[in-house]
């Protein structure tokens, strides 16, 4: 298998756990993903500003703050097209991620669709970190205002 192979589906198995970890709570590991510092956008859904932040700060203070409160989250992504250019790596896709908490009063669920665009390093180990998440959403269902009523607050 050529190395630009191997690179790809590395990049791809980094993205792929971002589903994976978020959806099983697995915090500290959800972390470990990204580098030390993280820019995020999620304007589109939330309005406010970019993002910069540890990813401590966004993973354990923000993303573990907003969803625990929720009943459960399932997270689909792909398919994940990668481009690498020597330690820098581009990655896009689509996603489907729904949102559960059953004593939501206007209802209990939420889904959002849209695209995520992640731009990640290789670190001098060798392992692949994102740097730069990027959400645009495409459409919503359900409760919009699930994440406040279910005792988490939108990022």
């Amino acid at each position: 298998m050529s190395q630009d192979v191997v690179e790809v589906l590395a990049v791809q198995a980094v993205v792929t756990r971002v589903a994976h970890y978020l959806d099983a709570r697995r915090w500290k590991e959800l972390a470990a993903l990204f580098a030390d510092e993280v820019e995020t956008d999620y304007t589109a859904l939330f309005g406010g500003d970019v993002q910069k932040e540890s990813a401590e700060d966004l993973v354990l203070k923000g993303w573990q703050s907003l969803l625990s409160p929720l009943d459960a989250t399932h997270h689909l992504l792909g398919p994940i097209e990668v481009e690498v250019k020597r330690k820098t790596a581009h990655a896009e896709c689509h996603f489907q991620a729904y949102h559960l908490a059953s004593r939501a009063k206007s209802g209990p669920d939420w889904t959002i669709a849209g695209h995520y665009v992640f731009t990640l390093h290789r670190s001098f180990g060798g392992v692949w970190k994102i740097e730069k998440l990027i959400l645009s959403p495409s459409y919503q269902t359900g409760n919009r205002q699930l994440l406040s009523e279910a005792g988490g607050k939108p990022a």
